[in-house]
């Protein structure tokens, strides 16, 4: 539910450590058991999600133009 909303979003700088975080955490409460833990966990990750949502919204808001050494083409052989 949350790492595919990731995928699917364009690039941006924290995009594989906000995927490493989901997969941490999943991992890391894979044996919670408790309903009421459980539920705890899941509306914590939609909120990491909305604000990770959030920023990538804001990133391309202001995105930037390349550098002109961006737009270099490759040295023909």
């Amino acid at each position: 539910m949350l790492t595919p909303s990731l995928l699917l979003s364009p690039p941006h700088p924290n995009r594989t450590y906000a995927i490493r975080r989901i997969r941490d955490a999943f991992r890391e409460n894979k044996n919670v058991k408790d309903p009421v833990e459980i539920q705890t966990l899941m509306n914590k990750a939609r909120r990491d999600l909305g604000m990770i949502q959030r920023q990538v919204h804001i990133g391309q808001l202001y995105t930037a133009n390349k550098l002109v050494i961006e737009n270099q083409e490759k040295p023909r052989t």
